[in-house]
């Protein structure tokens, strides 16, 4: 069956090239917005990674970078004595013009200098005293570089580092504690807590001493956080990756049901013999499936591998394109690929079904 089917594509090789081009087109569309989503939806991921497992804030507060949260800054010592916590650390945040007219969110967090936590955690979120940690859309935007010197709240600091990540909706600058306060929030205030715990602590216990030890306070976790962010992001960007998948689909499989079908019907002469000969119906049907299969596997493994070269590409060109390319998806997206080549050889296999053995005779 494989090299009758593999004679029936090479009869027309421009057209197969054309075709497995095509289909390579619709997996590579594919696999980019899904790539894309994934890596937007990443974006809340930095809530989980920073020095602490629970959140409180000002009630009403939905995440920190959506919502407005000012807390006085005399709760800390109340947070700080509740058992299983290990430290309560002031966070500021406010989104605000950095620079040249470039808007970020600001964030720092007070976190103890001799406080245990992995180096890249610091590396990451606790600049120095009059340094910024800058991710990479923002760095790119503002055009600067560790060593730089970046504007942040009327103030000249040092970009220490450009961490990956960041789009132009959610551009991240890390500071230090003692350059946020009084300048992010006002004096006095932080906009939230952000409470370490020790090994073993039961968070919910945690969490339940908190509201009691700051009134008319939001607590939450770090997850919780991450996870609504990460809603905000299905409920805007989703619909679009639907559509878009969908008409990666529909463009894949009308590629193969063409190649296929003009494949087939430039070889009903030959289709007629083996009927003549006494092929049965299911062998021809499973010729057929053959080459839709062989342009479907040719097309996912080409758009695989520009996929995997095009993103990071374009990421580096252009740093709020921020994707997330996964073997899961990859695979499931191959996968997808070949039932729809399959799929698409059901009319195909009805136009064979149709040939007269008589044709054969015919001058």
């Amino acid at each position: 069956m494989v090299p009758v089917a593999r004679r029936n594509l090479l009869a027309e090789p421009g057209r197969v090239v054309m075709s497995v081009g095509g289909v390579a087109f619709a997996v590579v569309l594919v696999l980019i917005v899904l790539g894309l989503y994934r890596g937007w939806g990443g974006v809340a991921t930095f809530f989980t990674r920073l020095p602490g497992q629970v959140w409180v804030a000002q009630s009403g507060s939905s995440d920190p970078l959506h919502t407005t949260s000012l807390l006085p800054a005399g709760g800390r010592a109340a947070l700080a004595r509740i058992p299983g916590v290990a430290a309560a650390m002031p966070v500021y945040v406010r989104q605000m013009e950095v620079d040249a007219g470039e808007r970020a969110f600001v964030m720092a967090v007070g976190a103890p200098a001799r406080a245990a936590m992995p180096a890249a955690t610091r590396e990451a979120f606790l600049p120095a005293p009059g340094h910024v940690i800058v991710d990479s859309s923002l760095a790119a935007q503002a055009g600067v570089s560790p060593g730089d010197t970046l504007m942040v709240a009327g103030r000249p600091l040092t970009v220490e580092r450009v961490t990956a990540g960041g789009n132009r909706l959610f551009q991240l600058a890390f500071v230090n504690a003692a350059d946020a306060r009084g300048t992010i929030v006002p004096a006095g205030r932080v906009s939230f807590f952000l409470l370490a715990l020790r090994p073993g602590a039961d968070a919910r216990r945690v969490m339940a001493a908190a509201r009691a030890a700051v009134p008319d306070a939001e607590v939450r976790t770090s997850a919780e956080y991450a996870g609504a962010f990460g809603r905000l992001v299905n409920q805007g960007f989703l619909p679009v990756v639907g559509a878009l998948l969908a008409i990666g689909a529909v463009v894949g499989g009308a590629v193969v049901a063409i190649t296929t079908y003009a494949a087939t019907v430039e070889r009903a002469r030959d289709f007629g013999v083996l009927k003549a000969l006494g092929a049965p119906g299911r062998l021809l049907a499973r010729i057929v499936v053959v080459q839709s299969l062989l342009i479907g596997v040719a097309g996912a493994a080409v758009g695989a591998g520009t996929a995997a070269i095009v993103a990071p590409a374009v990421r580096r060109a252009v740093p709020e394109f921020v994707t997330d390319l996964r073997w899961t998806d990859l695979l499931a997206v191959v996968a997808v690929t070949l039932v729809v080549a399959v799929a698409a050889s059901v009319v195909p296999i009805q136009r064979i079904n149709r040939i007269d053995p008589a044709v054969v005779f015919r001058p």
